[in-house]
């Protein structure tokens, strides 16, 4: 069985009109279409509590707006007049992750995962989380939290006067959290984060391929169902606009539709083409990462015999003063330069006629 992972991903909700969309959707009254009703009832909901002191178990989806503006006021956050009003955090899994031996989604597995990720979340982020949905009448069960991304902002102003000179107060910021500059880096930190933390919770899952590494380029579940939709749309009119011209001409007809399929295969072998040169580019970089790294183990190993050859050598040497001095009946300690001193001060003395008990003065 392969590696099951899971990513994370964060979306702005700029105005109030999308928290609407949201709770909704939640609801199962809009853009509804891709979910299986039947199975809407399983779906579990989450709203903060503030006996609990985070998100607790609800019998219903939740009004996102009211539960934002309830906890703003619980915590006593403003927002400013053009800010972002929340944030939706997405947790989704590998299919096969959810998947029980009967080949059908495990949904108690599938709260468990959530109710891990939602733990760890509000450890990150405590007090923040104010709705939460899982989402188990669509293809792959998902987890969306939503989510008050506070700042607080520091007032020392050396122009006005301030009462209290040196106070905070929370404000509601979506870019101070995860925008701006150092929003991918924060993004990139959060994936290995709760693969992490996914670990430690005894979920056997991984963190997310990057990018780079498989040459793909990751939608949203929203912008895939658009993208399936458009093609839709536009196999639709094309076999409109096919039965339209078999009425001029079948022929012209075939011709036209021949063209477009051409460009579409065009395209596909494009982007196919693009897919196996990123692939092969990879494969050759991890190529020579690979043999760049033998060459250092190798270079490494020659260092460890040089340094053990050097040692013995060192040995050698070292037993044969010894048994020079032994032989002078030279009595040597100290350093190596010492020992070598004294060796070649009793082979000059013996040169010079002396003896062990002579020194010429």
């Amino acid at each position: 069985m392969g590696k099951h992972f899971i990513a994370l991903r964060i979306r702005p909700l700029k105005k109030w009109a999308d928290v609407a969309a949201a709770t909704e959707h939640g609801q199962r009254i809009r853009n509804v279409t891709h979910v299986d009703a039947s199975r809407s009832s399983l779906n579990v909901h989450w709203t903060h509590d503030p006996a609990a002191g985070g998100l607790a178990p609800v019998g219903a989806p939740a009004d996102i707006s009211v539960c934002l503006r309830k906890r703003a006021e619980q915590l006593g956050v403003r927002w400013h007049k053009t800010a972002i009003v929340a944030t939706e955090i997405l947790f989704i899994a590998s299919p096969g992750f959810f998947l029980s031996d009967s080949g059908t989604a495990d949904l108690v597995h599938a709260q468990c995962w959530a109710e891990a990720c939602i733990a760890a979340w509000e450890g990150l982020f405590p007090g923040q989380s104010v709705a939460a949905r899982l989402d188990l009448d669509e293809t792959t069960p998902h987890l969306s939290v939503f989510f008050l991304p506070l700042h607080a902002r520091e007032y020392r102003s050396a122009v006005r006067a301030l009462k209290e000179p040196n106070a905070t107060s929370l404000k509601v910021s979506h870019n101070k959290t995860f925008g701006e500059a150092k929003g991918p880096v924060i993004l990139s930190m959060l994936q290995s984060w709760i693969a992490d933390e996914m670990q430690l919770a005894g979920f056997d899952l991984h963190r997310g391929l990057r990018v780079d590494e498989i040459g793909a380029t990751n939608k949203t579940p929203a912008a895939g169902r658009r993208a399936v939709e458009a093609a839709r749309q536009l196999a639709t009119e094309i076999e409109e606009l096919a039965r339209q011209d078999a009425e001029i001409s079948k022929a012209s007809t075939e011709h036209e539709i021949g063209q477009r399929l051409a460009h579409v295969r065009d395209q596909i072998d494009a982007a196919r083409g693009k897919i196996v040169s990123a692939r092969t580019r990879n494969r050759q970089e991890a190529e020579a990462i690979k043999e760049a790294w033998g060459e250092i183990e190798k270079e490494r190993a020659e260092l460890r015999q040089a340094n053990d050859d050097l040692l013995k050598r060192i040995q050698v040497l070292d037993k044969v003063m010894h048994q020079i001095a032994h032989d002078l009946e030279v009595e040597v300690s100290g350093s190596f330069w010492k020992r070598l001193k004294a060796i070649s001060d009793a082979l000059e003395d013996r040169r010079s006629g002396g003896g062990p008990a002579y020194r010429p003065g």
